[in-house]
């Protein structure tokens, strides 16, 4: 029988995601799962559809690289396979190359390693903002809004999304992450974003080409512009390029499907991606983080001790508290991954958490040591679908850290950690509150 019928015996197939698969720890079920072979048949999704999970590192790399295995099909099915999330069929997320090809394209300049590097004293002035309003106000305090805002200004700022803006973006883009709670109130808000991402986009465009007229005027008055570009700047510079290369290339041959122009609705949808996946992954990391380092004392008083550990300390910890989980995808054709073979139109899902604890990759692996040497993880993904945005995120993690054991050393606990409830529904697994004191 095919793992995508349906399943007579349900008994015989386990029920997924399990209830500690997005809890900031490893799951028990997964790690079972893993030492039994390199993947499993699971029900998923609103409709209990068997799938395969796969829950080993080689297995798990070599299909999130296989071109066979497609995200875009995964909307064909009904009841959906996103749980409820509204997905968009425009964005990068849902897309296979070469249309996904075609868009991240654009967008890689803009995150480049240099321009991301450029990035790092305004991620540490927002880092510090944040901890001296925090330290201004009486204990204990609340650590999530620090974990949660420091993102949300990061990648409002690269976007260009005006301070008296930003946090109606962020109460927007969170009820997204919450559609298990208040469908309409996700729907609502994703409305509410594309009407403002699309309204940014044109002033935007609006507003560089005055500004274009006026480098053109100051430059033959022998004035240069120095506006720095953003990354929506970035985005629209190639955006604009490409509709001119189209121009230009017009009724000469029909264009391959890497070279055809992107769209209005593309341009926003990619702007929306950007926004959503700038802040909330990055913003569960960083809570499971703070968490667990202050939860064991050692760890965090070892960081304070040693604060030019802070490279290696930092890909153990995103080792440690990686995403939940990645997209589902669907295989196109038969795929022998080796120990077993995924048959056309199956459906695959890897829980990224089972790959950072991989013991044919990592010496004890549920061990948390931040003098770990780093090795190739799977944390951030890989193939096409690498997170684009994954040196962004080293770099808001580690200024983040860097600046709290500078600033509040003695930082602990306002309870104990057993006290701490969790969101466990969520794209990732995080505390609902973060007391603490100093």
């Amino acid at each position: 029988m095919s793992v995508t019928e349906t399943v007579q015996n349900a008994q015989d197939i386990p029920s997924f995601p399990f209830p500690d698969t997005f809890l900031p720890h490893t799951s028990t079920r997964i790690a079972e799962l893993a030492r039994q072979g390199p993947a499993t048949r699971v029900r998923f999704g609103p409709s209990q559809l068997p799938i395969w999970l796969i829950v080993r590192t080689a297995a798990a790399r070599a299909m999130l690289a296989d071109p066979r295995f497609s995200r875009t099909r995964t909307l064909d099915f009904n009841p959906p396979l996103t749980a409820g999330q509204i997905p968009d069929p425009n964005s990068l997320l849902w897309l296979d190359p070469p249309a996904h090809t075609r868009i991240r394209r654009l967008v890689n300049a803009g995150f480049a390693h240099r321009r991301i590097e450029r990035m790092r004293p305004f991620v540490r002035a927002t880092a510090h903002a944040r901890i001296d309003a925090m330290l201004a106000a009486d204990t204990p305090a609340d650590l999530r809004p620090l974990a949660f805002h420091l993102p949300i200004e990061v990648i409002c700022h690269l976007l260009g999304v005006p301070d008296l803006d930003r946090e109606k973006v962020r109460t927007w883009s969170e009820s997204l992450f919450r559609f298990h709670l208040d469908p309409q109130a996700a729907a609502a808000g994703l409305g509410a974003l594309y009407g403002y991402l699309g309204n940014l986009v044109r002033t935007r465009r609006a507003a560089r080409s005055t500004t274009v007229s006026a480098s053109t005027d100051g430059l033959h008055n022998g004035v240069e512009s120095a506006e720095p570009q953003g990354l929506l700047d970035v985005i629209l510079d190639a955006y604009e390029e490409s509709l001119r290369d189209a121009s230009t290339s017009a009724g000469e041959t029909s264009p391959e499907a890497g070279d055809v122009p992107l769209t209005e609705t593309e341009l926003h949808s990619l702007t929306m991606t950007l926004l959503i996946g700038g802040f909330e992954t990055t913003a569960g990391v960083m809570s499971n983080v703070l968490t667990t380092l202050l939860d064991d004392r050692s760890q965090w008083e070892w960081l304070v001790a040693n604060p030019d550990g802070m490279p290696d300390a930092v890909e153990e910890l995103l080792r440690y508290h990686p995403l939940s989980m990645t997209f589902p995808r669907v295989a196109t054709e038969d795929v022998d991954l080796g120990d077993f073979v995924v048959r056309a139109g199956e459906v695959v899902v890897v829980p990224l958490a089972a790959m950072s604890r991989d013991p044919a990759v990592f010496p004890d692996p549920d061990r948390l040591d931040l003098t770990r040497t780093p090795v190739p993880n799977l944390t951030f993904g890989h193939g096409p679908h690498h997170c684009i945005g994954a040196h962004l995120a080293r770099v808001e993690l580690t200024e983040l850290l860097t600046a709290l054991i500078e600033k509040v050393p003695d930082l602990r606990l306002a309870v104990p950690a057993a006290d701490l409830r969790y969101e466990v529904k969520a794209p990732i697994g995080r505390p609902e509150a973060l007391p603490v004191t100093w």
